[in-house]
């Protein structure tokens, strides 16, 4: 991996990417003496206006510390909305198990709950169309005909779900307390997972205080492949910013592949960082926005390396 040397920018100046991504081999080579596991969390939905309601479920991966008898820790929450053809399933396997337990192994970086979300309506129906294609109905504005409330799924089924289960620090599932917890909670997401992370800031800015979209610019709440302009791109990012001027948030953006995932993102990340709404940095003090660049192809299993150096500044207050 090639190194980029750090820099901190002031608000409202331009940012030219030199940025710092750090590899850690240990991730998929290690084998970790402390290990975490795999829980689903079933649960209903149906905020999506064609009166249905759809029966779902995530996968939620719990630290090698997690002990369901310590009521007295409590836990950050990271959510990961996969990438196009992907399901709940994406880390559920001893092996991409054993990469959580390893961003975790050196204490480097403090432990949470992992939860995997899905916008697909039904994942397992229309599997092979899912797998080939990924243009199944599903919730999030990539979606074509469907209604893009995921975030209230998010907001009002999957939250209350996790986390009135697990230790965090959501004290009751209503609405006031989702928002008077953000400063725990972070949504991330790879490639069409990256939008829809895009969307969950503009969408649900008010319940999240921390973003990691991997590998895909926003494509400014437009539907799949649809044109946009930079000035939609500005508005869309900055509206919610406007709306709630008070909230304290932090991106940490990162794409693979400086020839082709981060050609986008790297355009789109220097217009945005034109605006006085944004300071450039790793200082979660001082800075809100922050871009690192790998070399790596186009794969959510590689995710985890990029949560290796999104949360040494993710939840950090």
């Amino acid at each position: 991996m090639s190194e980029r040397k750090m820099i901190i920018k002031k608000a409202g100046e331009v940012i030219d990417f030199e940025t710092r991504f750090e590899l850690n081999p240990d991730i998929t080579e290690a084998v970790p003496e402390k290990r975490g596991r795999m829980v689903r969390v079933d649960y209903t939905t149906d905020v999506y206006e064609y009166g249905v309601t759809y029966q779902k479920y995530c996968n939620v991966y719990l630290p090698w510390d997690y002990d369901e008898n310590d009521t007295s820790r409590k836990y950050n929450v990271l959510y990961y909305q996969h990438g196009n053809t992907l399901d709940p399933e994406v880390f559920n396997t001893p092996e991409t198990i054993k990469r959580f337990d390893n961003l975790f192994a050196g204490g480097e970086i403090d432990t949470c709950i992992i939860v995997c979300t899905t916008y697909y309506f039904d994942p397992a129906k229309d599997p092979e169309e899912r797998k080939t294609t990924g243009i199944i109905p599903a919730g999030d504005n990539a979606s074509t005909g469907s209604p893009a409330n995921f975030y209230r799924e998010v907001i009002e089924s999957i939250i209350p779900a996790v986390e009135t289960r697990f230790h965090t620090y959501l004290s009751a599932s209503d609405k006031d307390s989702i928002m008077a917890s953000r400063d725990h909670r972070a949504f991330s997401g790879y490639s069409r997972g990256a939008v829809c992370t895009w969307y969950m800031f503009h969408n649900a800015f008010q319940y999240f205080r921390w973003y990691a979209p991997m590998s895909c610019m926003t494509t400014a709440g437009k539907e799949r492949f649809a044109p946009y302009t930079e000035e939609e791109a500005i508005e869309y990012v900055t509206a919610p910013i406007k709306r709630n001027p008070d909230l304290p948030f932090y991106i940490f953006a990162t794409a693979g592949d400086p020839e082709v995932d981060a050609v986008p993102m790297h355009e789109q990340m220097r217009y945005l960082s034109r605006r006085e709404e944004f300071s450039y940095g790793t200082d979660t003090t001082k800075n809100n926005l922050y871009f690192s660049v790998s070399e790596f192809h186009h794969d959510d299993i590689l995710v985890p390396f990029y949560y290796w150096n999104s949360l040494k500044v993710l939840f950090h207050l």
